[in-house]
């Protein structure tokens, strides 16, 4: 079983191929958080283990690409041994391996590992979140929702951006509270529910 008694999934995605289309992110986004990746994680952290295990030209691949999921490709996919990208995503999305959702994004039954669910899960998106489309919570949430043990919640608003949701006419002011107070009422109200049974 699981250790952890709850989980909370803030801005991230349950089916990141999705994300492979979302031009928005891709054209405006990827690149800058690209550069941060590459300076601040491989370059900074793991540059040594990266040249190491690539060859000097999948080195130079990894050096010159222009967006995460280019980083994914030759950092990730390269250094740990899957086929592509989709392979990648596809064992790293909790959605990556329901049928439901890759024929033609028809949705009439989800299944795979997230009906394995076996903890309250809440999935915290915003509609408008410029980085992970909200395409990646798969194409029938309510189908999502129905599915295993009822473990899985959606928490799904129209605006808030990527991890943020920002209040008020002075943001800076309220920080991140609502994103961080949801996340602990959804915790606190998982464990009072554990303690009353």
């Amino acid at each position: 079983g699981c250790r952890l008694d709850a989980a909370v999934a803030v801005s991230g995605g349950l089916d990141l191929r999705e994300n492979l289309s979302y031009e928005r992110s891709i054209r405006l986004w990827q690149p800058m958080m690209a550069q941060g990746l590459r300076d601040d994680f491989i370059v900074k952290k793991y540059d040594a283990l990266f040249q190491e295990k690539l060859t000097p030209k999948q080195y130079l691949h990894l050096m010159r690409a222009s967006s995460v999921s280019e980083i994914d490709v030759h950092a990730i996919v390269t250094y740990n041994g899957f086929d592509s990208l989709l392979h990648y995503y596809s064992e790293m999305s909790a959605l990556g391996d329901s049928t439901a959702f890759r024929r033609d994004r028809q949705a009439d039954s989800t299944v795979g590992r997230i009906a394995d669910v076996s903890i309250p899960f809440c999935v915290l998106h915003a509609l408008d979140d410029p980085i992970t489309t909200w395409r990646t919570m798969g194409h029938d949430p309510d189908a999502l929702v129905r599915t295993g043990d009822g473990n899985l919640m959606l928490l799904l608003t129209k605006s808030g951006g990527h991890v943020g949701w920002p209040l008020g006419t002075n943001p800076a002011r309220e920080g991140w509270r609502w994103m961080n107070d949801n996340v602990a009422h959804f915790a606190s109200n998982v464990d009072r529910a554990r303690h009353m049974v």
